[in-house]
C-alpha cells in the first residue's frame, strides 16, 4: 500500500484553499506568500497523482479526489487539535496563541492582561482586537477571538456567550471643568447611540438617560467630544483628558466580564488570560487619551 504522507500543515493550506476557493484569500488568512500556497497545492497533487481542484473563472473548485481529501484533513486537523488541547489541558499550560478583542474603553485593563500573559508565556503570540462592543461580541460569538472584554451587567449578554467577571470600571459624568457647576438640564450632552450595547448597560445602571441629539459611536469619541463642551457619561479615568466629574451624578460602576463562547471548549490561553486578569491588583483605569 502506498503512504502519501501528507504532513498537517499541507492539510492546513488545502483545508484553507477549498473553503475561501481562492489561493490569495488563503494565503492572506494563513499569513504566507500565494507561491507558497500554489507550491504546497502542486506538492499535494503530485503525491496523490490526481488534481484536487479546478481552475474555473469563478475560482477554485474541488474534483472528486479534492472531496476526499477535504473530508480526510478536516477528520484529520479537528483530531490532532483535539490531542493538542487535551495534552495541553492535561499540563495545564497553554499551547495556542491567544486572540483577545476589546472595545477601545477596555484598552487599558486590555493591555495589563496582555502585559501579564506575554511575561508568562512568552514564547506565544498574542493578537488584540479592538472594536464596539458589539463588534467583540461578534468576534466571540463567531469564535474569531478566544476571549473578549466587555462592560456591563452580564444580563445584557447574549445566550451564545458566557462571561466570568475580572474587574469593573467606574464611570460619571464628565464635562469640561468650566460646565462643572452648570445644571444638568442646561447641559448639551453627548451619549452613545440609542440601542447599542453601551447605550443600554448605562440606561440599565441609571435608569434613565437625558434625551439628546447628539451621539458618539465610542468612548473615545465621547471623550473627544467633551473636551469642547459637552457632557457626556465616560469612564472616570477620562480626567486625564482635562475632564472633571460632575457634582450631581452619582458613580456607575460597571462589571468587566472577559466573555467567551458558551457551548465551546475555553482554550487554555484564554483561561490562563482571564485568570491573569483576575489577579490584577487593582482594576485599571489607563485609559488612551483622545
Amino acid at each position: 500500500m502506498r503512504t502519501l504522507k501528507l504532513s498537517l500543515r499541507q492539510l492546513q493550506i488545502f483545508l484553507q484553499v477549498a473553503r475561501r476557493g481562492n489561493v490569495s484569500a488563503a494565503a492572506d488568512e494563513l499569513g504566507i506568500s500565494q507561491p507558497q500556497v500554489s507550491r504546497t497545492i502542486a506538492e499535494i497533487e503530485k503525491k496523490l497523482s490526481a488534481p484536487v481542484f479546478f481552475r474555473t473563472p469563478e475560482g477554485l473548485e474541488l474534483t472528486p479526489t479534492g472531496k476526499l481529501l477535504l473530508n480526510f484533513a478536516e477528520q484529520t486537523l479537528s483530531l490532532a487539535g483535539e490531542t493538542e488541547r487535551a495534552i495541553s489541558e492535561n499540563l495545564g499550560v497553554p499551547a495556542c496563541p491567544l486572540h483577545v478583542a476589546a472595545p477601545p474603553g477596555l484598552l487599558g485593563y486590555a493591555i495589563a492582561g496582555i502585559r501579564a500573559f506575554h511575561e508568562e508565556y512568552p514564547e506565544l503570540p498574542v493578537r488584540l482586537e479592538v472594536g464596539t462592543p458589539e463588534r467583540v461580541l461578534e468576534l466571540v460569538t463567531r469564535q474569531h477571538v478566544a476571549v473578549g472584554l466587555y462592560a456591563g451587567p452580564e444580563s445584557l449578554l447574549p445566550r451564545e456567550v458566557a462571561g466570568k467577571e475580572v474587574g469593573e470600571q467606574v464611570w460619571g459624568l464628565l464635562v469640561p471643568p468650566a460646565l462643572a457647576e452648570t445644571p444638568p438640564p442646561k447641559l448639551p450632552f453627548v451619549l452613545p447611540p440609542e440601542g447599542s450595547l453601551l447605550r443600554r448597560a448605562l440606561e440599565h445602571s441609571m435608569g434613565h438617560l437625558p434625551e439628546s441629539p447628539h451621539q458618539a459611536a465610542d468612548v473615545r469619541a465621547a471623550c473627544a467630544l467633551a473636551t469642547v463642551g459637552f457632557a457626556a457619561y465616560l469612564p472616570l479615568a477620562c480626567t486625564e483628558a482635562g475632564l472633571a466629574r460632575h457634582p450631581t451624578s452619582p458613580k456607575i460602576v460597571l462589571p468587566i466580564h472577559a466573555v467567551f463562547p458558551e457551548h465551546s471548549r475555553y482554550p487554555v490561553s484564554a483561561r490562563a488570560y482571564v485568570r491573569l486578569l483576575s489577579g490584577l491588583n487593582q482594576p485599571v483605569t489607563l485609559f488612551p487619551r483622545p
